[in-house]
């Protein structure tokens, strides 16, 4: 008698649990998508059925009526941000009211994760001042030479493989080795060959950042959604040996550097050095005027060096961001260009006639900013494809949404659907059709919508900071293999069909390997 009694007082307290926290955004007048018991939406993401960019695709799909949507992630109350202007308010207009990821870290636990992309507030904002002059024109046009010299390694390794009879290459992997080898070439001065030797360190630490499996989806799925959980369990997200090498390699250089003045080279690495030593970056002739200005505000902070551990950190963040993204973004542009070969003679004739007017066989950073097509093809598969296919910001401070009654409380998650935006009709014009000319004469693919819907590196002061170094070794490695080989699809079922996705990667990532085969031109 004394169970069943305490049962149904179980039974209660449940069910008035459930009602209390579950009445969260009916209680202050948003719309809502009714949650499953205890677990909310929280249960469509550890089926791991979909991916990321699928699961909350689906949401924006089903409820993009309704401008914004209260969720739940079992007990915890979030916001699915769908509308543009909306959006553009979180990511500009209103950006001092979430500035912030929602990312809490434990730099005693986890040293390499006090990088950019996680850390908040004035602490995020002094070192988003600091690392900016880094990624200027003029910087990039320094590193260009070690970029360019790694596109040439990749257009060897396909020519020595064509001549040999082996002519099919799994694009996604090869195009992984060549942006690996410029991101350990331009981030810590190290000279690698991934293409010619696949099991380069370099490389297998690349491969088991992004490895899926079960344990780490769990845990992303947990930091995402309850990260206060793990930071109080002290849970160690970077496993310890990716943390020990990688802090081995930024060691190595920086005393090698300090030693030997010969060692300096123009890198991300040396810039880096300059703000753990005098605490700004110097500015030089081919920067932006602006930029300039930057270092001025630079200096201001110039009692605010870099520790080690926060350049071991940004380090690790460029070459994480910097290899994965880029690789995706080339390998899915080049995949359309495949399904599409009247587009891909279109750039080889773009090419072409660029070198031809230099009169240069080698492809110069100025070339590349004069193949416009070229980039609209890239900024088009990153619209169909985009690398990171949701945003997260967190409210920071108590917000109203202008022209509602609407008011986000400090602390809530809010996402943005990056994919279902610039895939959705009423926005562009049969979305799942791949059209360069989209962008021919707009930034944002002459979307049919006020606010901001073509997001592939967000948006606003948090925007993505390598985005120029992204699209350059994404343009240079396309323009190097394209200006010699033409490339078409094995399975050609995929001429037709879309592939799926990965359902274990936050990132927008093909479950199968789409195979290539490389044909000389003439």
């Amino acid at each position: 008698m004394i169970f069943w009694v305490l049962l149904a007082i179980l039974a209660v307290v449940i069910y008035y649990t459930n009602q209390h926290y579950f009445s969260y955004w009916s209680n202050r007048g948003f719309p809502y998508k009714e949650p499953t018991f205890f677990l909310g939406e929280l249960k469509g993401m550890i089926t791991m059925k979909k991916s990321f960019g699928d699961f909350f695709t689906n949401l924006y799909e089903n409820y993009k009526h309704k401008k914004l949507l209260g969720l739940y992630f079992s007990y915890r109350p979030t916001l699915i941000v769908n509308d543009p202007l909306m959006i553009q308010e979180i990511m500009i207009k209103d950006f001092t009211s979430f500035h912030d990821r929602g990312f809490p870290v434990d730099e005693e636990i986890d040293p390499l994760g006090g990088h950019l992309f996680i850390l908040a507030g004035q602490r995020w904002r002094d070192l988003r001042v600091k690392l900016s002059p880094t990624f200027t024109s003029g910087k990039l046009k320094g590193m260009y030479p070690a970029i360019n010299s790694c596109g040439h390694v990749l257009q060897d390794y396909i020519g020595k493989e064509v001549k040999n009879g082996n002519n099919v290459f799994d694009m996604r992997d090869l195009l992984a080795r060549f942006t690996t080898n410029v991101i350990s070439s331009v981030a810590f001065g190290i000279d690698n060959d991934c293409i010619n030797d696949p099991d380069n360190i370099f490389r297998k630490m690349g491969l088991k950042i992004f490895q899926p499996n079960f344990k780490q989806m769990i845990q992303d799925t947990l930091s995402m959604f309850v990260p206060k959980l793990l930071l109080s369990l002290k849970v160690k997200q970077i496993p310890q040996d990716i943390e020990d090498f990688f802090m081995s390699v930024v060691k190595q250089s920086i005393d090698s550097r300090e030693k030997n003045k010969e060692l300096e080279r123009k890198d991300f690495m040396q810039l880096l050095i300059q703000l753990k030593n005098q605490g700004y970056v110097s500015a030089d002739k081919d920067d932006d005027i602006d930029d300039k200005i930057k270092e001025h505000d630079n200096k201001k902070l110039e009692t605010k060096k870099l520790t080690f551990n926060e350049v071991a950190a940004q380090t690790f963040l460029f070459f994480v961001a910097g290899f994965e993204t880029s690789s995706s973004t080339s390998n899915l542009c080049l995949f359309e260009l495949c399904r599409h070969q009247e587009i891909q003679k279109k750039v080889q004739k773009e090419i072409d006639e660029v070198m031809k007017a230099a009169n240069s066989k080698d492809i110069t950073y100025d070339m590349l900013q004069e193949m416009k097509y070229l980039e609209c093809c890239i900024d088009e598969a990153l619209r169909k494809y985009p690398i990171v296919p949701m945003l997260i910001r967190e409210c920071t401070k108590d917000h109203t949404f202008s022209g509602t009654k609407w008011t986000v409380e400090k602390g809530t998650t809010v996402f943005i659907p990056v994919q279902g935006l610039q895939r959705d009709p009423e926005i562009y014009e049969n979305p799942m059709e791949f059209r360069p000319d989209r962008f021919k004469d707009s930034p944002t693919g002459n979307g049919k919508s006020d606010g901001l819907f073509y997001l592939p590196f967000g948006d606003g002061p948090r925007n993505c900071i390598g985005a120029r170094m992204g699209k350059l070794q994404t343009k240079l490695g396309l323009a190097t293999i394209l200006s010699k080989f033409s490339f078409e699809l094995v399975d050609k079922s995929l001429l037709t069909k879309e592939f799926e996705v990965h359902p274990n990667q936050f990132i927008l990532t093909p479950k199968d390997n789409i195979m290539m085969k490389a044909i000389p031109r003439q």
